[in-house]
């Protein structure tokens, strides 16, 4: 007994051990692979990293892949039309969103706060989306509602209103409509006590109107910043306005109606018709251009 448990032992070591070795050339096989599998991989990260740089290229306006629809988008991809002013001056209605985005390359989009969420006694954060629901039998359908402004920060703005059944339609229907809402502004330096001569602020007091609410905005000398609601800071900011005083009448409470009023204040800016005289003693900027 004693003999066949010997055997039986040793045969068991030399299967533990042909075991061993199987096991050991496994890991040699694997660990070869492992290092075709790192090239691989740094691969399939320069790989990916390409296609995040295509998608991001995506989301910018490509010229060459844009076919115009109006007489005015072929003037402009034609190259006979270098030039917001030209439709601005004319008053050649844009119909095209693209045409604003090859005229002005270096636009800046923001959404406006005009919702709120929902809370306690009215408690609830400000939103960019307003939603509002319709009871009907089959349940509740929301709709949501936003507004977009955009601006090179450099004399030109537009302000857009979208609203759909979902918030990205609504956003980019809001951003659609801002880029074909675009005017252009006056700057200059109408305090009486800056004479910087430095287009920082609006050239004389002008007066918007939206509904119920009236704001006004006010020359303002360097330094003193934009001394008006926030939603309107980020209107103003992209219009290239950097100093402002304001007042405002009504129910500012009904942020559209003040965002419409404060646009309807810059439109006011090239309404008014100048002397060469004045405009150089306010240092007027229509646009990028000095007057």
């Amino acid at each position: 007994m004693t003999k066949k448990k010997t055997e039986e032992k040793a045969q068991a070591k030399e299967l533990i051990a042909d075991k061993i070795e199987e096991i050991q050339d496994e890991e040699v096989l694997i660990e070869k692979p492992q290092e075709g599998l790192a090239t691989e991989l740094g691969e399939i990260k320069e790989i990916e990293e390409v296609i995040v740089e295509e998608v991001k290229k995506k989301g910018a306006f490509e010229k060459e892949a844009w076919k115009p629809k109006t007489s005015l988008g072929m003037m402009v991809k034609n190259g006979e039309v270098d030039n917001i002013d030209y439709a601005l001056d004319k008053r050649i209605k844009i119909l095209e969103p693209e045409i604003v985005e090859a005229l002005l390359p270096n636009l800046t989009t923001d959404l406006l706060m005009i919702g709120q969420s929902k809370g306690k006694f009215g408690g609830g954060q400000k939103r960019v989306f307003k939603q509002t629901q319709k009871k009907t039998q089959e349940g509740n359908k929301p709709n949501f509602a936003t507004c977009a402004v955009v601006g090179n920060e450099d004399g030109y703005i537009g302000i857009g209103y979208g609203k759909s059944k979902e918030t990205v339609p609504a956003r980019e229907k809001a951003i659609r409509q801002a880029k074909l809402n675009v005017i252009k502004i006056r700057r200059g330096c109408g305090d009486w006590g800056c004479g910087c001569r430095d287009a920082h602020t609006v050239p004389f007091k002008v007066k918007g109107k939206a509904g119920s609410v009236e704001i006004t905005l006010i020359p303002a000398p360097k330094g003193t910043g934009l001394k008006v609601e926030k939603e309107c800071q980020k209107i103003l900011k992209l219009a290239g306005i950097k100093d402002v005083w304001s007042r405002t009448e009504g129910q500012t409470r009904s942020k559209l109606n003040l965002i419409y009023a404060c646009f309807d204040a810059l439109q006011k800016l090239v309404g008014f018709k100048l002397m060469e005289k004045s405009a150089q003693t306010l240092h007027i900027v229509e646009g990028n251009i000095v007057r």
